[in-house]
């Protein structure tokens, strides 16, 4: 079977067939899936079967070096390139945060100097119902900013840092002092170019940014969430509902993502992330 992209009928995502990510990933394939990526923003691989080091290899294989999460702690016992977003304490991964983890509007590792490219989920368990992951586009967000918001982050940057935003922190568990010694505040331009095909997308997100360098406190505020009021309207969106064995990848140099809740049945994704450890290149140095 060949390699088939279905593009959703949303503002991103496709569906890939054809793919085992269990068997060996060859480079036409991989440069393919980057392609794709690119293209579409939000990939699913159905019906996967893998375990965390299978996983680990296939997405590193076609998409580039994996980025270890910050989060220690919820690292795969075989491997710390893969993390477990869990709810069943009993496993001594789960979560015990108020709300699901990840449930806030981020792109992964925008809080380190050299962000993350993608993001992969892999379903092991999931709710009957509930335990979507909802995507934006944030190309189509900056291509549709009213005229006078375009004006206003022309040139910009913002600080980021984990708990830098004012929003998630029901989902969001304490560092240790280690671990947030790790994080000094960054700043990215609020435009950014796409590696790949050159194209302009916001870079902010109410998880992770602080503050846009150079306003006053409320100038900031008012400003960024115009942005993500914008960035996060419905028309721009593509919700994941989840089945056993899919594969989503998602890329955080053009989207935002946030989990949903609405379940209390067990739900268990293993999550990779893809490093580039380059600085974003700012729409002002095009």
């Amino acid at each position: 079977m060949k390699l088939s992209v279905h593009p959703f009928e949303a503002p991103l995502g496709a569906r890939v067939e054809g793919v085992d990510l269990s068997a060996p990933m060859t480079p036409a394939l991989g440069q393919a899936l980057r392609q794709a990526m690119a293209e579409h923003l939000v990939l699913v691989f159905p019906g996967q079967r893998l375990n965390a080091l299978a996983y680990a290899k296939a997405i590193s294989a076609a998409f580039g070096a994996l980025v270890p999460h910050i989060l220690d702690q919820y690292h795969h016992q075989d491997t710390h390139d893969v993390s477990v977003i869990s709810n069943v304490v009993e496993s001594g991964k789960g979560r015990t945060t108020k709300a699901p983890a990840g449930a806030y509007w981020h792109s992964d590792l925008s809080y380190m100097a050299g962000p993350s490219d993608s993001t992969f989920l892999y379903a092991l368990e999931v709710p009957p119902k509930g335990g979507d992951t909802v995507f934006a586009n944030m190309a189509l967000a900056y291509e549709t900013l009213p005229a006078d918001l375009k004006r206003k982050v022309e040139g910009r940057s913002a600080v980021h840092h984990m708990f830098g935003g004012k929003r998630g922190y029901e989902a969001k568990v304490t560092l240790t002092p280690e671990q947030a010694a790790k994080i000094p505040d960054v700043v990215h331009p609020i435009v950014r170019i796409h590696p790949v095909d050159g194209r302009r997308a916001l870079f902010v997100n109410p998880g992770f940014t602080r503050c846009v360098v150079g306003l006053e406190p409320a100038e900031s505020d008012e400003l960024l969430n115009a942005l993500y009021v914008h960035a996060t309207r419905p028309e721009f969106q593509y919700a994941h509902k989840w089945r056993i064995g899919d594969v989503v990848g998602g890329d955080n140099r053009a989207t935002i993502h946030t989990a949903t809740g609405g379940y209390s049945e067990p739900r268990t994704l293993y999550r990779t992330i893809v490093g580039c450890g380059a600085p974003v290149v700012g729409a002002q140095a095009a």
